[in-house]
C-alpha cells in the first residue's frame, strides 16, 4: 500500500482493538496459506505463488456490544522460471489490504455506521473506498444509505489509491405495500477532482399472489447520456410441484470512466431474451432447460442448454452434475458439455470434472475443440484445520497442455 493517508485510519482501528477489554471481545481469525502454480501466458514459463490470506473479526469491543472491527488482507510472493522472483516491484513480498473497518450498530436495529476501507454497493454501481458508509433502516417503510471516501484502485501489484480520487453515492428505498420493494440510487466518481463517472440506478420488485415475482433493474450513465443496463424478469411457480419458470429481458451498453482510453473505442449494444425452467424432483434429481436469443445490433445467436443434477439417496454424499449446450450464430457455432461429480464422506471430499466444447468461428477454418480436466479434494485434518487441493489441465488450439493448480491449508481459531 502506498501513501501516508492510511496510517490514520489503520492507527485508529488498531487503537480501538488495544483499548477494548480483552475479556469482552469476541475474536475470530481465519487463515489460508496457499501455493499456486500455473503457466505465464506471455512468457510461457512456469510460475508459482506463495500466498497468505488472513481475516480477523473482533466483536463486542464496547460495553454495549455495538462496536466491532473486521480486516482482510493478503501477502504474496511470486516465483518465475528457475525459482527467480519475477520483476515488477521493488519488494519481493507484495501486500494487499482488501478491507479494514470499524462497525458501530445503531440502537433499536436502526442501522450501522462503518468507517475504514470497505466494499460499497448500490444499484447505480459499486467500488471500494477508504471512507465512511452510513446505513439507516426501520425508519417506517423507508431505508437509506450514504457513503463516501477515497476511491481504492487496485492494480496488479500495487494499490493506486491517491488524493483527489473519490467515490461517493447512496440509495433510498422502501417497501410501501405487501410484497413490494423499490429503491433509487446514485454514484459519482472523481479522478483528480474531475467527475469521471456519474450513474443513476433504480430497482423494483413485486411478489404476485405468492406464485410469482416480477423485478426490474435499470442503470443510467449521466456522462454518456446512455441507458447502460436494463433487466426485467418474472420468476413463477405456476404449479403445486416445485417447478420454477423464469423469463428475462436484458439490455446492456458498455460505458467506461471518462478518464480511460476505453472511451475512444466503439461499443455494441447487447440485448438478450431468455427463458429457463427448473424442475426439482423429491427423489434428489433436478432438471433444467433454457433458451436465450442474443442480439449484437444486427448479428444474432441462439443458445439452448439442458442440465441435470443428481443426489442419489442410495449413496449419500454423492452429487453428479451434467449439462449440454448448443449455440448457433454470432460469433460462431458451439456445441459442448460439462460433467462433474463430488463425494463427501466424514472428513474428506473428492471431486472431478470435464468440460468439452467443439467450436467453429469461421466456416472456412473448420472446427476446433477445447477441453478442461480438473480434480480436487479436501480433508479435515483437525476440527479447525482443512487441507485442500485442486489441479486442472486445459487443452485448446493454443495450448496442448496448460497445467495449473492450488494447494492450501485453511485454519480458523
Amino acid at each position: 500500500m502506498r501513501g501516508k493517508r492510511w496510517l490514520s485510519p489503520v492507527g485508529l482501528l488498531l487503537s480501538l482493538l488495544i483499548a477494548a477489554p480483552a475479556a469482552a471481545a469476541d475474536l475470530s481469525v481465519r487463515s489460508s496459506t496457499q501455493y499456486l502454480w500455473y503457466t505465464d501466458p506471455f512468457s510461457n514459463d512456469d510460475q508459482g505463488d506463495v500466498v497468505q490470506y488472513l481475516k480477523v473479526d473482533a466483536a463486542g469491543l464496547d460495553s454495549g456490544k455495538r462496536l466491532s472491527v473486521s480486516g482482510y488482507g493478503r501477502l504474496s510472493r511470486q516465483f518465475g522460471a528457475d525459482d527467480k522472483t519475477l520483476p515488477g516491484n521493488s519488494d519481493d513480498v507484495l501486500g494487499r489490504l482488501y478491507f479494514l473497518y470499524a462497525d458501530y450498530s445503531l440502537p433499536s436495529d436502526r442501522g450501522q455506521v462503518r468507517m475504514g476501507r470497505q466494499y460499497v454497493s448500490v444499484g447505480a454501481g459499486a467500488g471500494t473506498v477508504d471512507g465512511v458508509n452510513v446505513e439507516l433502516r426501520n425508519l417506517g417503510p423507508v431505508s437509506a444509505s450514504v457513503f463516501g471516501g477515497y476511491n481504492v484502485a487496485f492494480a496488479e501489484i500495487s494499490d493506486r489509491t491517491r488524493g483527489g480520487n473519490y467515490l461517493a453515492g447512496g440509495s433510498l428505498g422502501g417497501s410501501f405495500f405487501e410484497g413490494n420493494n423499490v429503491s433509487v440510487s446514485y454514484l459519482r466518481k472523481y479522478d483528480q477532482s474531475d467527475i469521471v463517472r456519474e450513474m443513476f440506478g433504480a430497482h423494483a420488485d413485486q411478489r404476485i399472489l405468492g406464485k410469482a415475482k416480477a423485478y426490474v433493474d435499470w442503470r443510467y450513465d449521466v456522462l454518456h447520456q446512455a441507458n447502460a443496463e436494463f433487466l426485467a424478469g418474472v420468476k413463477a411457480i405456476p404449479f403445486s410441484v416445485p417447478f420454477v419458470l423464469t423469463g428475462e429481458y436484458y439490455d446492456s451498453y458498455p460505458t467506461f470512466d471518462a478518464d480511460t482510453i476505453y472511451t475512444a473505442f466503439a461499443v455494441t449494444r447487447y440485448k438478450e431474451i431468455g427463458a429457463r425452467a427448473d424442475y426439482f424432483l423429491s427423489s434428489g434429481w433436478t432438471l433444467n432447460a433454457g433458451y436465450a436469443n442474443s442480439d449484437y445490433e444486427g448479428p444474432t445467436a441462439d443458445q439452448f442448454t439442458f442440465g441435470v443434477t443428481a443426489r442419489p439417496k442410495r449413496l449419500e454424499g454423492l452429487r453428479v452434475k451434467a449439462s449440454v449446450v448448443a449455440r448457433n450464430g454470432y460469433p460462431g457455432d458451439m456445441t459442448g458439455f460439462q460433467v462433474s461429480g463430488d463425494y463427501s464422506a466424514k472428513k474428506a471430499t473428492v471431486g472431478a470434472g470435464l468440460d468439452y466444447d467443439v467450436i467453429q468461428r469461421d466456416s472456412m477454418t473448420g472446427d476446433f475443440s477445447a477441453k478442461k480436466y480438473w480434480a480436487g479434494g479436501s480433508y479435515e485434518v483437525m476440527k479447525n484445520m482443512t487441507a485442500r487441493l485442486r489441479v486442472e489441465d486445459t487443452v485448446t488450439r493454443l495450448y496442448s497442455n496448460e497445467y495449473q493448480g492450488r494447494v492450501s491449508v485453511d485454519y480458523r481459531f
